[in-house]
């Protein structure tokens, strides 16, 4: 049932790109425009999982996710029946708010579900269908939208979704009753989402419009002065919506290695496809076949992985993933103007497969890594950095790309427009970029090293119990 879920929310990330144009021609508006079709979802998302999560500690995270599940699902019907650009994006937003519901509480409900030895296993094929939806978006949405209409990209969820909540019920246990309630620190929620959704909306207007605009640089003067406040009222308040001194142990590193992770992966998925069109001369469906690659080994690995972090706990794993990680960036950085095709399938395959072995066993140790009340918390903070490190990754690789484009005498950079002179420069930009990316892998992999090490076995396994 939760399988479900995630998979919607996940599909709904990925399968909506493939349809811009198709919606952009629709409408009758610019592509400007049409990307707000997005960036409603994902703002939305962002914004609300922390808030939401701590709303779940205090009145049960299956009621929460109940009503997120359904607001999802009624919202994808209004997406569907959308009649223009306004009320899609209107629709989006609602539908972002469901989605909002279900992530913030999706994995702290099987963590709940399932005794702590088996939790690695079960977050592993909880990972599987986050890694299935980001797989499967774009190659689904091309079908739909090349032989039904781009509302079936919408249509789809509304039968998940009944399933879903028909099965609910009787797969999720009765939300405890709560000892003491827990309150919404409704200050500090309005300040977070403000500074949060400013400086999501500066990271992503910045590499389309510039980063010496003048709407760019007042939303992140915004975002610094709104998260301040946010800090300063935190630390005040008798029961914080983020405790700050938290985030100094477990909880901190694992935090931190989760937006490092999304931040460098997200690289690979955003850029490589403009290398695959502009230097080698793919196509958009061979592009995008190739570009299965990384979530199809992030897909295999994560059930693999939870069962190993069942056993040997998130460090190890952690570090081995991020040093693959480290390499595959390196490969790819070395690709040139005429690589070799199992050059490009290493440097993807290392960089799938580890994301694969850290996903999953960062998960399990972020979320053990608070007591059962805060579960919500956590939850809410994992896809909070999550979906942190999509946009800044995808931002700052951008800058990169067109800044050291220009210092290699490119022009400006628009895709589909690079004249043969100028793909040396984007192949040397290219490899740039993706160093520096694998300088900051090598960081996330240093910090992995100062995870605590497992404790002693639990009672009556054999298996070691992990630590965080």
């Amino acid at each position: 049932m939760l399988a479900l879920g995630t998979l919607m929310a996940t599909l709904d990330i990925s399968v909506v790109n493939i349809a811009l144009p198709t919606l952009s021609r629709s409408f009758g508006v610019a592509l400007t425009t049409i990307e707000w079709v997005v960036l409603a979802y994902v703002l939305t998302v962002t914004g609300l999982l922390l808030a939401l999560g701590r709303l779940a500690d205090r009145y049960g995270r299956r009621r929460i996710y109940g009503i997120g599940l359904a607001v999802f699902t009624l919202a994808s019907l209004l997406c569907a029946a959308a009649s223009g650009a306004p009320s899609l994006i209107a629709a989006r937003t609602l539908q972002g708010f469901g989605a909002a519901m279900m992530t913030a509480n999706s994995a702290a409900l099987l963590i709940v579900s399932f005794p702590p030895e088996e939790r690695g296993r079960c977050l592993g094929a909880f990972g599987a269908m986050v890694g299935a939806g980001l797989a499967l978006g774009p190659p689904i949405g091309g079908v739909l939208v090349q032989y039904l209409s781009w509302r079936w990209i919408f249509l789809i969820n509304v039968p998940l979704g009944l399933l879903a909540l028909a099965l609910l019920p009787g797969r999720l246990p009765a939300d405890p009753p709560r000892a003491a309630a827990v309150r919404l620190h409704l200050p500090g929620a309005l300040l977070w989402c403000g500074g949060l959704v400013s400086f999501m909306l500066a990271l992503s207007r910045g590499p389309v419009r510039g980063w010496g605009a003048a709407g760019v640089g007042p939303l992140f003067a915004i975002a610094a002065v709104l998260l301040a406040a946010f800090a300063v009222t935190e630390r005040r308040a008798s029961d914080p919506l983020l405790p700050l001194a938290d985030l100094k142990g477990p909880l901190g590193i694992a935090v931190t290695l989760s937006l490092l992770g999304n931040l460098v992966s997200i690289s690979v998925g955003f850029h490589l496809p403009l290398y695959l069109e502009e230097v080698l001369g793919f196509d958009a469906g061979r592009s995008g076949r190739w570009m299965v690659v990384l979530p199809l080994m992030a897909l295999v690995l994560a059930p693999i992985a939870g069962h190993w972090s069942d056993r040997w706990g998130a460090r190890p794993l952690s570090v081995v993933g991020f040093l693959l990680t480290t390499f595959g960036l390196a490969m790819l950085a070395g690709m040139g103007l005429t690589p070799h095709p199992t050059h490009l399938l290493g440097g993807m395959a290392l960089v799938g497969v580890g994301q694969g072995l850290f996903a999953v066993p960062n998960s399990r140790a972020l979320l053990s890594a608070v007591p059962p009340e805060r579960l919500g918390l956590a939850n809410g903070l994992q896809g909070t950095m999550r979906n942190l490190g999509i946009s800044g990754g995808a931002a700052l690789t951008a800058a990169l790309l067109a800044s050291r484009f220009g210092a290699h005498g490119g022009g400006t950079l628009v895709a589909g427009t690079l004249a043969p002179a100028d793909r040396a420069a984007f192949t040397r930009a290219t490899a740039e970029t993706y160093l520096v990316m694998a300088a900051i892998a090598a960081c996330g992999m240093f910090l992995a090293t100062q995870r605590g090490r497992p404790a002693s076995s639990p009672p009556g396994r054999g298996a070691p119990r992990p630590g965080v």
